[in-house]
């Protein structure tokens, strides 16, 4: 299993970075919509059609699940 914590190393990483884990795109160009019930947080889209929420006070990615949406 040494495959899991390089995952998430790498994983980590690309979200510091602001690029999408599936297609390592920026997520800064990707299409946002405001959360309809906090208002500091974003539901951003990439084009593989991953989903991720972004934080704008901690100014940080993290994926979206389906109790967030």
């Amino acid at each position: 299993m040494i495959w899991r914590p390089i995952k998430n190393r790498l994983q980590t990483e690309l979200f510091k970075r602001g690029h999408c884990v599936g297609c390592t795109k920026s997520l800064s160009t990707a299409h946002r919509i405001p959360h309809s019930t906090k208002p500091n947080i974003e539901i951003v889209t990439c084009d593989c059609r991953r989903i991720y929420l972004y934080n704008k006070q901690l100014n940080e990615y993290r994926r979206a699940t389906e109790k967030d949406l």
